[in-house]
């Protein structure tokens, strides 16, 4: 599988970030940086909390992060829990929630994928 091949299954921008960091390997270097990246579990530790400010800044990073690497389905979803939890007046509604967790999973499936075939 290459690196193009990576974001089309998991619904990512390629030309996008390939605009933004200009060769594959750096494409590669950064998505698979993403494994370890905190911000979805930050995201999940704060709804489980109750936190509404935590629960803001964590899907506003996820956004972040998702929109560096191109990875389009994430960054629509965290964007849209971004705007939901920006009032800071109510908690993570469940469906934009779960559309979120759908993209990280997605995400990460197919970086193992791509990791297991290196």
């Amino acid at each position: 599988m290459t690196i193009r091949e990576l974001y089309e299954k998991i619904d990512g921008n390629y030309e996008d970030v390939l605009g933004r960091l200009m060769k594959d390997s750096f494409i590669e270097k950064f998505a698979l940086m993403y494994i370890k990246d905190s911000s979805y579990g930050t995201l999940t530790e704060a709804i489980e909390s109750g936190n509404l400010p935590d629960q803001f800044r964590a899907a506003h990073s996820l956004k972040g992060v998702s929109a560096n690497l191109g990875f389009e389905k994430l960054r629509k979803a965290a964007s849209e829990l971004t705007e939901q939890l920006r009032p800071q007046n109510a908690p993570a509604d469940p469906s934009l929630v779960n559309a979120v967790k759908a993209a990280h999973e997605k995400i990460l499936a197919g970086l193992a994928e791509y990791q297991a075939q290196k």
